[in-house]
């Protein structure tokens, strides 16, 4: 691809920036893209075929997130690192059943400089060039990695509520609500060269054969996203044609084809991420739009930032167990958020979880935990031990594929259970249970103590997982 000079198109964007900061309130919903280059001709088929986007093999981004502070070194967002887990969890729910993943890569934050004549420093955004100004700084200074899209959490932009270049490695928005709201998901998918699905050129008709058929050309050149003028109203800052009660469009609009023709507007075109309807815009795309950006990367323009199926099975943050640190505190593996998870039963020597590749593991149908893609508390989300990992694929042929990296650690002491003994020496509710603490439970002189009878023992694991033995022990 030859380099082309960089332009600048104001576009409106769907989203609200409402973020409060030294009592200054802006509330603006413009969203800025730079355009970055040309395609080659001949890359896109403008398929909406469902078997064609199924052909493509999974792809995973690596992503870094980058927060801006304040020049005067306090901390504006506390829950910026949160924040950022949430914008990866709504990144995967929507690009996951196109087979489209991204990985977590951390957020790192660094103090903006105060510069000439403007105290907030690249915290406050006033203008594309001092976003471009801010991105070069921050590359020449450590805070941008190659092999990654890179979102900047700044504090706020005077002048849009989220940026990117389209196609780029780079996007911004405001700290407040974009980061963890659908702005970050709307500027990565500029990113991954998706336009805004509003153009007042392109005409209402679907079908080629039709003399006025140009949505290859017109708009977003996507042709499963409908024609229409752009759902908001800059002028009234409102959405003058949908109803915000149930985003559903009552216009009486025409394209601009000598026949004027009215357009035809779903409901899914309203929730649209790449649409303008402010309230209203979701975490949808088109299977045009997909397999647009699955064509996109078959260029190999994004080849720098991605990274293999196996590091989605890998933490992002955590540790498991090293027996030669007793005293750390708790050891969770974390798995970011925006997957179904199942931790599956597994039997193997693992002190360490075995390798993606190795499956030579044993494993069952008990679930140790589960994990849904919609999970808020990120907390949650860890490798238990005995367990290894199963991730849901939406459009693989088998729903839930081979767990991989059986995690089964015989050093992991339990840190607590139980002794149940079965008093009339059968498997009835007639029983003595006698809760144990780590020191009894751990006891090499547990069963040897027993008095003869049939015992269930309960071992519970700092991670939450239990194991059970049943011994019976003879005169």
């Amino acid at each position: 691809m030859k380099p082309t000079k960089l332009f600048f198109r104001l576009l409106f964007c769907t989203f609200m920036l409402n973020a409060l900061f030294m009592n200054a309130q802006i509330d603006n919903q413009e969203c800025v893209v730079i355009e970055n280059g040309t395609d080659p001709a001949g890359i896109y088929s403008y398929s909406t075929d469902i078997a064609t986007l199924n052909n493509y093999e999974p792809v995973v981004f690596n992503v870094k997130f980058w927060g801006i502070n304040h020049p005067d070194g306090n901390d504006y967002f506390p829950n910026r690192y949160h924040d950022a887990l949430q914008a990866i969890a709504n990144l995967n729910i929507m690009y996951n059943p196109f087979n489209i993943f991204f990985k977590f890569r951390g957020l790192e934050e660094f103090q903006s400089p105060a510069l000439p004549g403007d105290p907030d420093g690249y915290f406050v955004l006033q203008t594309t060039a001092q976003f471009s100004a801010m991105v070069n700084w921050a590359a020449a200074n450590g805070y941008k990695d190659t092999n990654a899209l890179n979102v900047y959490a700044v504090g706020w932009m005077s002048f849009a509520g989220g940026i990117a270049y389209r196609p780029g490695f780079v996007c911004a928005t405001n700290s407040g609500s974009g980061l963890a709201g659908n702005n970050t998901v709307h500027e990565i998918s500029h990113n991954l060269n998706l336009k805004h699905t509003r153009s007042f050129n392109e005409h209402t008709t679907r079908d080629p054969n039709n003399q006025y058929f140009n949505a290859t050309t017109a708009g977003d050149e996507i042709v499963d996203t409908n024609a229409n003028s752009g759902f908001y109203d800059s002028s009234c800052q409102c959405t003058p044609y949908i109803d915000q009660t149930d985003c559903t469009y009552f216009g009486e609009e025409t394209d601009n084809s000598p026949d004027h023709v009215r357009y035809t507007i779903n409901h899914e075109d309203v929730i649209n991420i790449m649409g303008n309807a402010y309230g209203c815009s979701e975490q949808y795309l088109t299977i045009g739009q997909a397999i647009h950006v699955h064509e996109k990367i078959a260029t190999g323009y994004y080849n720098a930032a991605l990274t293999n199926v196996a590091s989605l099975y890998e933490p992002y943050a955590g540790e498991y167990f090293d027996p030669n640190n007793p005293n750390d505190p708790l050891y969770k593996p974390l798995f970011q958020p925006g997957f179904d998870y199942r931790f599956f039963e597994c039997d193997c020597d693992c002190p360490e979880p075995a390798p993606y590749e190795d499956i030579s593991f044993t494993y069952t149908q008990n679930i140790i935990k589960q994990v849904s893609k919609y999970e808020s508390d990120f907390s949650t989300i860890y490798h238990p031990n005995h367990s290894a990992i199963g991730i849901k694929i939406e459009n693989n042929p088998v729903f839930w594929p081979q767990p991989r990296r059986c995690y089964d650690n015989p050093n992991r002491r339990p840190i607590g259970g139980s002794l149940t003994r079965f008093n009339d020496d059968i498997f009835n509710t007639n029983v003595t249970v006698t809760p144990k603490d780590s020191l009894g439970i751990n006891s090499p002189n547990l069963v040897n103590e027993l008095d003869p009878g049939l015992y269930k023992i309960e071992k519970i694991y700092e991670e939450g997982n239990t194991e059970q033995d049943i011994i019976f022990k003879q005169d």
